[in-house]
């Protein structure tokens, strides 16, 4: 049994690195029409040509660019069959030194747009008779936090609770909503320095790649998925139940 999206039309934040770039190159392999947003637009501009991605530079930081992006897609693409609300960034601060602007920059980034793109595509889905999937990405942050990562802790803690929430409310449509959350996951591109792998804090004994979440993000996406909703999968590699500390790089923020 392979993984076939032809005919899927699939949006997926912060597609120009890390995971979002393996999921969306991924997601074309499989034959899914693939539409991708990020900030990066030479790399933008690469995955369209390289991989056939159907880029917009959009900074989901900024609600009026998300809703100039929203009134976009409707009008020009006015179907979807999936959601990944993918897009993040690090943040670390603690509570004691977090400013307002951190806050309100991160609560619009990791909260404000997947809401609003997660409506677009719920309306969007029941408008158009579509049994669709809506995957939120957060980080095992939600629950294993570092120190001094406030801002980003809360979010992706919210956008776990989001998921439930949306499943509530869109499961009588057919639309499944679910969270995926990794571990310690190398996106810094090109190989993973051995260091890195040899002192993970994982039972696997390194470091996951981006490529692993992107089969589970497809697997997910797909017709072979047809029975969960609302709940959150972890992928990995057992570090919430590892004793391992994390090694340096990871603490202080570098990967």
């Amino acid at each position: 049994m392979s993984i076939n999206l032809s005919g899927k039309v699939i949006l997926i934040t912060g597609v120009t690195h890390g995971i979002g770039e393996a999921t969306g190159r991924l997601l074309r392999q499989l034959g899914a029409v693939v539409y991708g947003v990020g900030r990066d637009e030479a790399k933008g501009r690469l995955l369209e040509s390289e991989a056939g991605i159907v880029f917009r530079r959009v900074d989901l930081s900024r609600r009026s660019e998300v809703l100039d992006f929203i009134k976009w897609f409707e009008s020009e693409v006015g179907v979807i069959h999936a959601l990944i609300n993918n897009a993040s960034r690090n943040s670390r601060f603690s509570i004691l030194n977090t400013t307002l602007e951190e806050w309100d920059s991160m609560i619009e980034l990791n909260l404000t747009a997947p809401f609003l793109l997660s409506q677009m595509a719920a309306r969007l889905m029941i408008k158009n008779g579509i049994r669709g999937k809506i995957i939120n990405v957060a980080a095992i942050q939600a629950h294993f936090p570092l120190e001094s990562s406030f801002p980003y802790v809360t979010t992706k803690g919210g956008l776990v609770a989001m998921t439930r929430s949306m499943a509530v409310d869109l499961g009588k449509y057919g639309i499944q909503v679910i969270t995926v959350t990794p571990g310690p996951v190398y996106v810094k591109g090109g190989e993973v320095p051995r260091s890195l792998d040899d002192n993970a804090a994982t039972l696997i004994g390194r470091m996951g790649r981006p490529m692993e979440v992107a089969w589970l993000i497809a697997f997910l996406v797909s017709d072979l998925n047809t029975f969960m909703t609302g709940n959150e999968i972890i992928i990995d590699g057992g570090r919430v139940i590892s004793r391992k500390p994390d090694p340096r790089e990871v603490t202080t923020g570098e990967v």
